[in-house]
């Protein structure tokens, strides 16, 4: 498949999933529940999960999934937000959509998604991305919340989630011109906290680094089921827990961070546990503008 169809098919089965999800995500559903329809349905439309899908409630901003033996489920008044990327030959379609549970959509969520649609405007060639970062924060400021400062959009590129340009969510004063051809997603954060993440002591998805000296046998083997499936791409404890046990995954996964062999991306939360509603589409910039696949 060529490249510009991977990423368009790509966009077709996230943007399919995401219809499906409000109806899910209901008070009493599992996270694992969740994930498990999330990637089950990327792999059943031909393609492949792109990263581990992210389920991050109320103050967790990104990068939780569930574990294999996860019993977490939502309830009423939930703010679940759900980033979904599907990958074909490592051509990436990257969204994200807030769902609250049992309500319709409050202002923010709102805010969120019309900043992403404002952003969605500002694209086209020549454009800073700190101009973007300022319509985002533009339209956050004007429901009376904050944008997450230090969460940004970003590139995309094969086998790659996240690479240049990072598109900031507020005016950082300077910023790199956007290109005809350029591959973007763009991920507003808006929060009623004091608009900014921080690490969490969970780290439940992980990624390839490098090859280093790995003596236990364990977790020699663990690493090359990694580099065989995921290659350069984020993959979840849980996947791998399917594989070798939880017990066994845990423990290897452990050394291999040790040995900086993988790296550990820490859960995010709003370093004043508020809220957050997150929005998200890839796109390509052409000569009109934005032409999004997600």
């Amino acid at each position: 498949m060529e490249e510009r169809d991977a990423y368009i098919r790509a966009g077709e089965i996230t943007r399919m999933i995401k219809e499906k999800v409000p109806a899910m995500v209901r008070n009493g559903t599992t996270y694992l529940e969740l994930a498990r329809f999330v990637e089950g349905t990327i792999v059943e439309q031909g393609a492949h999960p792109a990263f581990p899908v992210n389920i991050s409630v109320n103050n967790i901003s990104a990068h939780d999934t569930p574990t294999i033996d996860d019993v977490r489920t939502f309830k009423d008044g939930d703010y679940v937000k759900v980033d979904i990327g599907a990958q074909i030959d490592g051509f990436i379609a990257d969204t994200a959509m807030t769902v609250k549970v049992g309500e319709n959509d409050d202002d923010l969520i709102k805010a969120s998604k019309d900043a992403l649609e404002a952003a969605i405007e500002m694209v086209r060639p020549g454009v800073r991305t700190n101009e973007i970062g300022g319509a985002i924060e533009e339209a956050i400021r004007g429901y009376g919340f904050r944008p997450i400062e230090n969460l940004s959009g970003h590139g995309l590129e094969q086998y790659v989630c996240h690479s240049s340009p990072t598109i900031p969510n507020y005016d950082t004063g300077q910023g790199v011109a956007l290109r005809e051809g350029d591959i973007i997603a763009i991920e507003p954060f808006a929060t009623d906290g004091i608009g900014k993440v921080m690490d969490a002591d969970e780290h439940l998805i992980f990624k390839y680094v490098a090859d280093r000296p790995v003596r236990l046998d364990l977790a020699r083997k663990v690493l090359g089921t990694i580099k065989r499936n995921y290659n350069t791409l984020p993959f979840a404890e849980r996947w791998l827990s399917e594989i070798y046990t939880k017990r066994k995954t845990e423990f290897a996964l452990k050394y291999l961070v040790r040995s900086s062999s993988i790296y550990a991306f820490a859960v995010l939360k709003e370093a004043n546990n508020g809220n957050v509603s997150q929005s998200e589409h890839s796109m390509f910039v052409t000569s009109d503008g934005a032409e999004v696949f997600t």
